[in-house]
């Protein structure tokens, strides 16, 4: 058992490392990013890992609830997250108690129940972010784009998601329209921190513990919307060379300034509270910034594209740092801990969390 934590851990830590270095190529795609952001969180999975595509650990196999210790839970966290999916009968529960609204049918993740939402409040940014998301309706998606940006005019997110489908179609002008919006709302809200308290809800209303509660909500959270994300960094990219090649490095440097202010969105404002959401934030800059000579001190920047990308290189080698650790901290940690490390995570985000339970660790 305890090799196979080992091994996992050393392939979740290099799906980070490929996430990140993976922007050294110039024409790489945004498929690997796909793969990473729309399964269940690694962090659990492998319980040391950390970039997935929820935002926070992957869960493995929590069994039926039982009064056991915490440290026994994360024993059987090697599996996957069957024990901790819900079944059609918990799912109906969960509705009688809850109710079926917004919220309750989110929770779920599940395409049928989502498709629900969208028939009976289509007019919700939050169901309409989930449609987009998870690509529900892709024959109407522009309908469902501008219905989301008429839904929410403040979140810049209907604006990125707009540029990228934008790009896809040709649409030079009308996607560098939404960037230019994007860039100027400082709001940012993917509904992370709501969905994982109601899927916290989900998993109690099936009789979990609270502490299995946390651990499968913080652990299921899916972020399929990185994988476009990253995909709009790589079509931006296209239009910066496209400048650099016609020697128009202002207009490159413009295209490297909007697309820097998603990455900083993921890496540093309201999308960082899941560590995949930094590392994928990190990875759109990076993108951005490649095309641009090391040496060069764009005006967004305070100091050169090489000082950059020092900077994102060490957060990434710190985050690497505590990731192999974070097993062996999860194992050490009580059911008062584990508990707190998930609150913290939906408060702070959840590399500060993992910050502070190695401090916790440090103090034993």
């Amino acid at each position: 058992m305890r090799l196979r934590v080992l091994i996992l851990l050393a392939v979740m830590i290099g799906v980070i490392g490929l996430v990140f270095f993976a922007t050294r190529k110039s024409d790489h795609s945004a498929s690997a990013t796909t793969a990473v952001t729309n399964s269940p969180s690694p962090v659990l999975k492998s319980f040391g890992k950390v970039a997935r595509t929820s935002g926070a650990l992957a869960a493995a196999d929590l069994a039926e609830p039982a009064a056991l210790p915490a440290t026994n839970i994360f024993q059987r966290l090697t599996g996957g997250l069957e024990e901790f999916t819900l079944t059609p009968e918990q799912l109906a529960e969960y509705l009688r108690q809850y109710g079926t609204n917004v919220e309750t049918l989110l929770a779920t993740q599940r395409t049928n129940y989502i498709r629900l939402a969208a028939e009976m409040f289509p007019n919700d940014p939050r169901v309409q972010y989930a449609a987009l998301t998870r690509d529900v309706f892709p024959e109407a998606r522009r309908e469902w784009l501008d219905r989301f940006k008429k839904s929410a005019p403040d979140n810049s997110i209907a604006d990125y998601l707009s540029a990228r489908d934008y790009l896809k179609a040709g649409d030079r002008e009308n996607a560098l329209k939404d960037l230019a919006n994007a860039a100027g709302k400082s709001r940012f809200d993917d509904y992370t921190l709501e969905q994982v308290q109601n899927m916290e809800d989900a998993q109690l209303s099936a009789g979990r513990s609270l502490v299995e509660a946390k651990v499968a909500a913080g652990s299921g959270l899916l972020l399929p919307q990185l994988a476009q994300f990253k995909g709009l960094a790589v079509d931006l990219q296209a239009i910066q060379k496209e400048y650099i090649g016609a020697g128009d490095t202002a207009s490159a440097e413009t295209i490297a300034q909007l697309g820097r202010s998603l990455g900083q969105q993921l890496s540093q404002g309201e999308g960082s509270r899941t560590l995949i959401g930094q590392l994928v934030g990190i990875a759109v800059e990076r993108i951005m910034l490649n095309p641009l000579p090391p040496d060069s001190q764009p005006a967004f920047l305070n100091g050169t594209v090489q000082q950059r990308i020092d900077e994102m290189t060490a957060f990434r080698q710190g985050t690497k740092t505590v990731t192999s650790e974070f097993n062996d901290m999860l194992m050490r940690a009580n059911e008062t801990e584990v508990i707190s490390y998930f609150d913290r995570m939906k408060l702070q985000g959840e590399y500060k969390a993992m910050l502070w339970l190695r401090n916790r660790n440090s103090l034993r």
